[in-house]
């Protein structure tokens, strides 16, 4: 809904970033009650007498009948239904607990109320803002355990950063600015730049972890190139936001350590 956005001066963004601490799964500083609390306040405002308890405006079913009420866009939804497999559901579980247990920092990030959709067809994965706290998940999703970690990773993140946006917008009031991602996807939006360089930071940040195996550093490195693509194609734009020049500013510098990691691991192995 980001519409009544709290936070647009420079001061006010940065007040904003010290008390959150930083950008979600890339600074080991960030404070997840701290944002999940404004994000349901947020709501709150927008429709104050739709729940009595602060708690209800964080239910993924709840949030949902708010932003229809209430959000300035539409959806028309994603062909899907709930995710109730018992087995798809038990790799969820699995893939969540060794997420945890390699990145014990991200575990408050993943303890969030999220429902989950089986999507038909060849789709891996998507969310969208207007539709919060749904994760849609194709059955190639599930096809190994490295994709699943990552795809988890990929839609966590996006429920995250959209929290923030709820609260202020990372692209400014108007902006039609279309951008191509480092894939190629064209038609997107500033804020779908970040929102895709964002994934990127965090499934990298993932993957070229020390302990992690050879296939996986390759593919943090992959998604290291991604997410650089991101940061050069947002960088020092006039339609970011303050709170979007904080995320690039961290998205930069994520950017930057990967590069370093990359550059030393080749340095050993050469």
């Amino acid at each position: 809904m980001a519409a009544g956005s709290l936070m647009t001066s420079p001061a006010h963004a940065a007040q904003l970033w010290q008390a959150l601490g930083g950008t979600p799964f890339l600074a080991d500083a960030f404070q997840p009650r701290t944002l999940l609390s404004l994000t349901a306040a947020s709501r709150r405002r927008a429709d104050p007498s739709a729940y009595p308890t602060l708690a209800e405006y964080l239910d993924p079913v709840k949030a949902a009948e708010v932003f229809r009420k209430n959000a300035r866009s539409r959806t028309e939804g994603i062909d899907s239904v709930p995710l109730e497999d018992m087995v798809l559901l038990r790799q969820i579980t699995e893939a969540t607990a060794r997420i945890d247990d390699r990145m014990p920092q991200w575990a408050p990030l993943f303890r969030i109320p999220i429902r989950y959709r089986h999507m038909p067809g060849s789709r891996i994965s998507c969310t969208t803002a207007l539709i919060p706290q749904t994760i849609f998940l194709g059955t190639p999703a599930f096809a190994h355990d490295r994709l699943l970690e990552e795809t988890l990773i990929h839609e966590y993140a996006h429920v995250w950063l959209t929290f923030v946006s709820e609260l202020c917008d990372l692209q400014v009031a108007g902006s039609l600015t279309q951008f191509a991602l480092p894939s190629g996807t064209s038609g997107k939006s500033l804020r779908g730049v970040l929102l895709a360089g964002h994934f990127a930071a965090a499934a990298a940040r993932y993957f070229l972890r020390p302990d992690a195996d050879a296939n996986s550093h390759q593919r943090g490195t992959e998604l290291s190139g991604y997410l650089g693509g991101c940061v050069t194609t947002a960088a020092d734009h006039p339609e970011l936001t303050p709170v979007g020049r904080l995320v690039h500013a961290d998205l930069a510098a994520v950017r930057e350590l990967h590069a370093h990691s990359i550059l030393g691991k080749e340095t050993s192995a050469s």
